[in-house]
C-alpha cells in the first residue's frame, strides 16, 4: 500500500478528551498525537474503552456536544459546574493548564486544510463533517431510518451541503447509483428503491459506507466496521472498504479492535490503552515485531497464524492480558500499563513516559523500550 503524499491530511496533536460521569471525570482520550496522510489508512487498535471512538467523535466535532448532554441530563451538580467552569476558560482562552483542574471536553489540535477544527464553531464544522470527513458508524440498527428508501437517505449528505443549489435531482440519482455500484450491491437501480430491513447486515454495512462516500470525502472515519458479523460478511465489508479506498483515494481512519481487520485495510497502526497511544508504525511492523509491551501483550492474546509460529519460536505461550485496564477516573501517576506489564520497574508507576520516535516512523511510549528483549 502507497503511503501517499508527505503532507498530511489531517494531523491530531496533543489531544485531550474528557467527559463527566457519576464516577467522575473520565480521561477518554490523554494526550494523543499523530497525522494520516493522502491515500493513507490508519488503524485505531485497541481494548474496548480505550478511547477510540472518543477520538473519532473529537474530530467530527461532535464529543463536546454528547458528553455536556450526558452531563445535563444526569442530574449531577458536580458535573454541571465542571462544564460551567469549562465555558469561563474557554470564552478567556484558557485550557486546563491554565486553570490548573482537568475540565472535561476537547482541548489540543486537530489540524485539518490549515485550519484547527478543535476552534471552529458549529456552522463552520457543518461545512466539514458529513462532506469532507464523513463517518461509518458500528452497527446498523439505529444509523438507518427504517422508515425510508435507501436512496434518498444516501443522497441526504449531497442535499445538506449543497449551499449554493448546484445539484440537480438526475445527476444525484446517478451519483447514488454510482456508489452503490463501487461498494457492490446487487442490483442497484432496482433495490435502491427498498428499505433497510431489506436487506442483510452486511448490505447495510456497505450501504453507511455508500452514504460516507457519496459526497467524495477527504477523509473517511470508519468506526467498527465488520462488528457482530459473521467471516463471509466481514470480508464482504472489507472488500468494499479497500475498493471505495482504491478508487477515491481517500484517506481512512478505521477503529477496530479486530488486528486482521487492521491488517488486511491499514497501512499504518495506533495501538491505544487507556486513552493513549502506546505504540504508532507500520502495520506489518507493530503486528510482526511490537516494541510496547501491551502491543505484545494484546496481539498474544489473540494471535493470528503468522505470530503464533513466532511465539512457539522462541519458546512463548499464548495467554490473555493479565488483571483489568485502569480505572480511566484515576489514572495512575506513570505509565497506564505499568501494573500488568512484565517489564515495569519504578520509573514506569511513578513517571509518564515520553511518546518517543525510536526508529523512523516508529513512536513508543515507554521506558525500558531500549531493554526489552526483541519479539
Amino acid at each position: 500500500m502507497s503511503d501517499g503524499k508527505d503532507e498530511p491530511v489531517l494531523r491530531v496533536e496533543n489531544l485531550h478528551a474528557f467527559y463527566t460521569s457519576k464516577s467522575g471525570l473520565v480521561r477518554a482520550v490523554n494526550d494523543v498525537t499523530f497525522e494520516i496522510k493522502e491515500g493513507e489508512a490508519v488503524g485505531l487498535f485497541g481494548e474496548s474503552g480505550s478511547g477510540k471512538t472518543s477520538i473519532a467523535l473529537a474530530i467530527l466535532g461532535i464529543f463536546d456536544r454528547m458528553s455536556r448532554y450526558y452531563a445535563s441530563t444526569s442530574g449531577d451538580n458536580e458535573n454541571q459546574q465542571l462544564w460551567a467552569l469549562k465555558d469561563k476558560a474557554k470564552k478567556q482562552g484558557l485550557t486546563s493548564a491554565d486553570m490548573e483542574i482537568d475540565l472535561p471536553g476537547v482541548e489540543g489540535h486537530i489540524w485539518y486544510k490549515g485550519n484547527d477544527l478543535v476552534a471552529l464553531d458549529e456552522k463552520e464544522y457543518r461545512k466539514i463533517r458529513g462532506n469532507e470527513i464523513t463517518y461509518v458508524p458500528q452497527g446498523t440498527a439505529v444509523s438507518l431510518n427504517p422508515y425510508s428508501k435507501i436512496a434518498p437517505q444516501i443522497a441526504e449528505a449531497i442535499w445538506i451541503h449543497d449551499e449554493d443549489g448546484v445539484f440537480w435531482e438526475r445527476e444525484v440519482a446517478r451519483l447514488v447509483l454510482e456508489t452503490l455500484d463501487v461498494v457492490e450491491l446487487a442490483d442497484p437501480d432496482i433495490r435502491q428503491n427498498l428499505k433497510p430491513s431489506e436487506f442483510s447486515m452486511g448490505e447495510d454495512q456497505r450501504i453507511l459506507i455508500a452514504m460516507a462516500m457519496i459526497t467524495n470525502p477527504v477523509l473517511m472515519i470508519a468506526d467498527e466496521p465488520t462488528t457482530a458479523v459473521d467471516v463471509g460478511v466481514q470480508r464482504r465489508i472489507l472488500d468494499a472498504i479497500m475498493l471505495v479506498r482504491d478508487k477515491l483515494k481517500i484517506a481512512f481512519l478505521i477503529i477496530s479492535n479486530d488486528q486482521g481487520v487492521i491488517a488486511q485495510t491499514c497501512d499504518k497502526i495506533a495501538v491505544m490503552s487507556a486513552g493513549r497511544i502506546m505504540e504508532f508504525g507500520d502495520v506489518k511492523t507493530v503486528l510482526m515485531s511490537p516494541g510496547h509491551p501491551f502491543t505484545r501483550a494484546l496481539i498474544m492474546s489473540n494471535p493470528s497464524m503468522e505470530v503464533i509460529r513466532k511465539i512457539r519460536e522462541k519458546g512463548l505461550r499464548i495467554r490473555g492480558i493479565p488483571g483489568n485496564p485502569p480505572d480511566m477516573t484515576n489514572l495512575p501517576p506513570g505509565c497506564p500499563f505499568s501494573e500488568r506489564c512484565d517489564y515495569a520497574q519504578d520509573i514506569c508507576k511513578e513517571e509518564i513516559p515520553e511518546y518517543r520516535e525510536v526508529e523512523p516512523g516508529h513512536w513508543i511510549f515507554c521506558h525500558r523500550y531500549e531493554e526489552l528483549p526483541k519479539f
